[in-house]
């Protein structure tokens, strides 16, 4: 058995059951991996162990990894002809040597991770090759962390010889026999590498792919990933059942297209919040909101400004009057398309609150569809979060019986005769710098034919070329030309940690001096370690939210840029309402009709001001109502795809 075959095997009687619940294949060691201590010099045999990797690695071995992931050069000037754009970088096609030990290998899957990583975000790629790359680069980190991982169970292992004294034949004490074995590691990588766990490993791949960054060993050894380890089961179980969900690739189109109509095809809107995902649809496509509905009184009487040809009715669709006014104005206006965001709050991950999914909003679902069929839309688009489609809701479960929603939905989509395509899609892949995942389903009348999502763009705007040209600015300051663009002000301790905060990290990644304080000066205690980070201006944006105003949000920290104070860093505060726009892809201007006082009794109240900025209530019900934003750029992509000509020449014919 060679070193690294026994490492694994000790691996794996201590871990198994962290990993169980992957259920892959087995793990293969490269052949080439030798072992020459005396123990085992005789035994160079490779051969099967119960090692189970996570799911995202199963189809990958180190074999294949360096020996069939790596491109030949005349695989590399293929590529390079087929692709005029992109331009590839040299890696070695053959990097481990017959006699390589642990920490050779472990240097030229270094070498390679870094090399690639750097090459990502600096070459433009076409999208088939981005995908591939990226791909190989996180599987690449993936086995760096594993191999890390081995090292340190190997040097755990090593037996102490404490107090022996140095002369001719006495045995060695364990850090000489560390660095007799392990020459190339420094002192930081012998201490991480001992604390790597294996479920954390396995935590930190699964999150890093989910979110398009390559794993860490920083991120493995966060507090975060310790977190999820040990407490965080759902994911896994969750990525599993959505993984049903997610479209195929005959559900894309193969080219771009944009819609043409010959006439607007007229549309209902529900749960409208204030009308932000449908913001470019008049503008754009020549579809014309004529119908609107949302329960809040606020966010209503806003979208009746910022949509005045619009009839916007108040109230929850759930209460049967509402329903037949939605139902007749819908009518009336002759409404052909209907958008619906139901409320997600009772499916989203971010709601741990007790009564989640016990209350009527869970329902909203059910009064869509009703909807759906009694005005008798041609066609029409939900929309999500992902764990919608598997949610349960015990509201709920009476009308659901053993269904999930997005089963149920479909379902009763088909008994109304309605064609039907599901996904779950990202709104950085079609032009929007925030990288919001969202669950689509699209559905119309099978004579208009058939409605595909929408080829991805072969570029995802970063957060840098959206909002790096706008005025820096701290915690308090405001923008003299910029009415919407200003920072909130914080606390002496919130500034003083964010300043201390590099780029892209979380202040819980600090030095203890400059975590996160409680009020009475203490560090914080608290449980939710994602907060508190400042965006990478290189990758779209993470998810907004409702919370985008406060510094312990997921994704509401700007940016910093270093200052001459050393370790210090500029823009110490959460992001402005300009900034927020511009990520999700709304106009700059969308909000200015709010500027204006109250005109008539019934009329927004209009926003107030004070000291450059919005009064804190107003403050907090602009923030809310953009966290639950559908992106518009998005909306305009999936319809760039819909079949609604047909539409609209059955309504000329119709006006004749």
């Amino acid at each position: 058995m060679t070193k690294v075959e026994k490492i694994m095997a000790s691996a794996n009687e201590n871990e198994m059951n962290v990993q169980q619940a992957a259920n892959g294949d087995v793990f293969v060691p490269a052949e080439s991996q030798s072992d020459n201590s005396e123990a085992v010099a005789n035994d160079n045999a490779t051969t099967e162990t119960d090692f189970v990797l996570p799911e995202v690695l199963q189809d990958k071995t180190l074999d294949e990894i360096f020996k069939n992931d790596y491109l030949s050069e005349d695989e590399l000037a293929s590529l390079v002809k087929k692709c005029a754009n992109d331009n590839f970088v040299t890696l070695p096609t053959d990097p481990i040597a017959n006699d390589a030990d642990l920490t050779a290998l472990l240097d030229q899957v270094s070498t390679a991770v870094k090399a690639k990583a750097v090459y990502l975000k600096a070459q433009p790629l076409s999208d088939e090759e981005y995908a591939k790359q990226l791909r190989k680069v996180q599987i690449e980190a993936a086995y760096q962390l594993l191999l890390e991982y081995m090292i340190g169970q190997d040097i755990k292992a090593i037996k102490g010889q404490k107090g022996l004294k140095k002369k001719s034949g006495a045995r060695k004490t364990k850090k000489e026999v560390i660095r007799e074995r392990y020459p190339r590691l420094g002192a930081r990588q012998i201490r991480d590498f001992q604390k790597l766990e294996l479920a954390n490993i396995y935590a930190a791949v699964r999150y890093a792919i989910a979110i398009g960054e390559v794993p860490t060993r920083a991120l493995a050894l966060s507090a975060d990933m310790t977190k999820k380890a040990q407490t965080d089961d759902g994911p896994k179980n969750e990525s599993q059942m959505l993984k049903n969900w997610r479209a195929t690739e005959d559900d894309f189109e193969t080219v771009d297209k944009t819609l043409t109509l010959d006439q607007p095809i007229v549309a209902t809107s529900l749960y409208a919040n204030i009308g932000i995902g449908t913001c470019l649809v008049e503008k754009v496509t020549g579809i014309k909101i004529a119908v609107a509905n949302e329960y809040d009184d606020w966010r209503a009487k806003a979208h009746s400004r910022l949509y005045p040809n619009c009839k916007t009715i108040i109230g929850s669709i759930s209460d049967p009057k509402i329903f037949e006014e939605v139902k007749a104005e819908s009518e009336k206006a002759g409404a052909t398309f209907v958008f619906a965001s139901p409320p997600c709050q009772d499916a989203s991950p971010y709601n741990t609150a007790d009564t989640k999914g016990t209350t009527e909003r869970a329902t909203l679902f059910v009064d869509t569809l009703k909807n759906i069929e009694a005005v008798g839309y041609k066609a029409g688009l939900i929309e999500n979060v992902p764990q919608w489609l598997t949610s349960r809701p015990e509201k709920a479960l009476e009308v659901l019986g053993d269904k999930t929603i997005g089963e149920y939905v479909v379902d009763e989509l088909h008994r109304m005769k309605y064609k039907t395509r599901v996904g779950i899609l990202s709104a950085a892949d079609y032009g929007t710098a925030e990288d919001r995942k969202r669950c689509f389903i699209l559905f119309w009348k099978e004579e208009l034919g058939d409605w595909k999502f929408p080829k991805p763009f072969k570029f995802r705007p970063t957060v840098f070329e959206t909002i790096g040209m706008l005025k820096t600015l701290e915690a308090g300051e405001v923008d003299p030309d910029n009415r919407w663009h200003y920072g909130l002000p914080l606390t002496e301790d919130e500034i003083n940690f964010l300043r201390h905060t590099p780029t892209g990290m979380s202040a819980w990644m600090n030095s203890i001096l400059y975590q996160p304080k409680n009020k009475d000066g203490s560090t914080s205690g608290g449980s939710f370690k994602q907060g508190y980070r400042r965006i990478d201006p290189a990758y779209p944006c993470p998810t907004i939210t409702t919370g985008s105003g406060s510094v312990g949000d997921l994704s509401s920290v700007h940016y910093g840029r270093p200052l001459t104070e050393k370790g210090c860093f500029s823009d110490a505060r959460v992001l402005s309402i300009h900034e927020l726009l511009l990520l999700m892809g709304a106009p700059a201007d969308f909000l200015d009709p709010l500027l204006a006082p109250k005109a008539f009794e019934g009329d927004f109240e209009g926003l107030q001001w004070e000291n450059g900025m919005l009064i804190s209530k107003d403050e907090h019900l602009v923030r809310e109502a953009l966290g639950e934003h559908v992106c518009p750029k998005m909306m305009l992509a999936l319809l760039s795809t819909f079949p609604g000509d047909k539409i609209a020449t059955e309504e000329k014919e119709a006006d004749k």
